[in-house]
């Protein structure tokens, strides 16, 4: 197994908790540690001029539709007349804040940083749908001068496509060319504040699977720190954006958390499986594969969207399915066997030899280990299966 840098997240916090506690009680710490990701606060900052989409990127990097119930109100005209935070709906402690436009009478140049708290958000990403404009430029410089990152975002690159393969004869159409263009023409319009054509991204809200939505959704969790890329990577859905990106991103977390999983199990007190010289928790395991299956948009056995899959594609799905203490026990039984202590000596300085040294230790961290590669297998099945019916639906003529 490759060591996974995701594994090293919570290390100086269980140093201290050893250090002060010892490994009493442990488990529990354990535990807790493996919910923290819900408690961590993400504020994104979202500004531009009306009508540019912000209220429509809000909706979809919340997996909502403009008309859903907890949807931003998108318009035309000004809708924020003061900062409004929009929680992820699958995590209230992520929010993305519609800022009102800098300069107007109500949010006036000198006063705007200190009246929208700029200090508080952890990116910016300023959009437009034509040009930057000159505040665009000014709210830029002011979080420059907080080291705050910045992202320049042009939208409705659809309805450019669209346009474009009108206005030229059929065949001509050079979507590539046209691209390039739009960034050449957003990099000269922003001149000095942003020299790197990287951190210019051209998307579509109603298309996050097409062009750079998926790139741009990498570069904000890049800026993030540790505690808030876990949090937001364990938010996003995989399924509803199409994103292999954000699975592979899912699994590194994922991984980075069997060790702690492990050690909990080794910790607790527990009744050994019968047939087994090692005591694992099973309870603890089915939630832990349940979450891995959740995470990475695997269908429920029997739910519309499984019978919508391909048979084969259903097959890894169902096989990948223990929700039962029979059936993770059968998968312990099957890697138990091939569990080699030696392979995690390195949470020893850690953990201690009663647990990391442990049977329990080594077999739960390599079943889980597999359990997720196989989970991983079938989501990628079924993500590739659902980008193709995507690609099919879409119509940009």
């Amino acid at each position: 197994m490759d060591d996974v840098a995701w594994e090293h997240i919570y290390y100086e916090d269980v140093q201290g908790y050893v250090d002060e506690n010892g490994i009493s009680n442990i488990e529990e710490f354990f535990k807790n540690k493996l919910e923290r990701w819900r408690d961590v606060e993400v504020n994104i900052a979202i500004s531009g001029s009306s009508g540019a989409g912000k209220s429509s990127f809000i909706n979809a990097i919340r997996d909502l539709k403009d008309f859903d119930e907890k949807a931003a109100k998108v318009g035309v005209t000004e809708c924020s007349k003061e900062p409004k935070p929009y929680d992820h709906p699958d995590n209230l402690n992520i929010k993305f804040w519609d800022l009102p436009g800098i300069g107007t009478k109500d949010f006036p140049m000198d006063t705007y940083c200190d009246q929208v708290r700029i200090d508080k958000y952890h990116a910016f990403l300023i959009f437009t749908d034509t040009r930057f404009r000159e505040n665009d430029f000014k709210l830029a410089e002011k979080i420059s001068l907080i080291d705050k990152r910045f992202f320049f975002i042009r939208t409705k690159i659809d309805e450019n496509v669209r346009a474009e393969k009108r206005s030229k004869p059929p065949g001509s159409f050079n979507e590539e060319a046209m691209l390039e263009e739009i960034r050449a023409d957003c990099s000269k319009n922003l001149g000095h504040l942003q020299s790197n054509t990287e951190n210019i991204f051209l998307i579509s809200n109603h298309h996050p699977a097409k062009w750079e939505f998926d790139r741009l959704r990498k570069a904000i969790l890049d800026v993030l720190l540790r505690y808030q890329r876990e949090s937001l990577i364990l938010s996003l859905s995989v399924m509803k954006s199409l994103s292999t990106e954000m699975l592979r991103r899912k699994v590194e977390v994922l991984k980075g958390r069997i060790w702690m999983v492990a050690s909990a199990s080794a910790a607790a007190a527990m009744v050994p499986i019968p047939g087994l010289a090692v005591a694992v928790d099973i309870a603890l395991m089915i939630k832990e594969i349940t979450f891995y299956r959740t995470q990475l948009g695997l269908p429920e056995v029997g739910s519309v969207k499984f019978a919508n899959l391909q048979v084969n594609t259903q097959e890894k799905v169902r096989r990948m399915c223990p929700t039962t203490a029979a059936q993770v026990t059968e998968v312990v039984e099957a890697y138990a066997g091939e569990a080699n202590v030696k392979e995690f000596v390195r949470f020893i300085p850690l953990l201690g030899l009663a647990i990391a040294g442990g049977m329990s230790f080594a077999t739960t961290y390599y079943a889980l280990w597999h359990c997720l590669e196989k989970v991983e297998e079938a989501a990628l099945s079924v993500l590739v299966e659902a980008a193709h019916k995507s690609a099919d639906d879409l119509d940009i003529d």
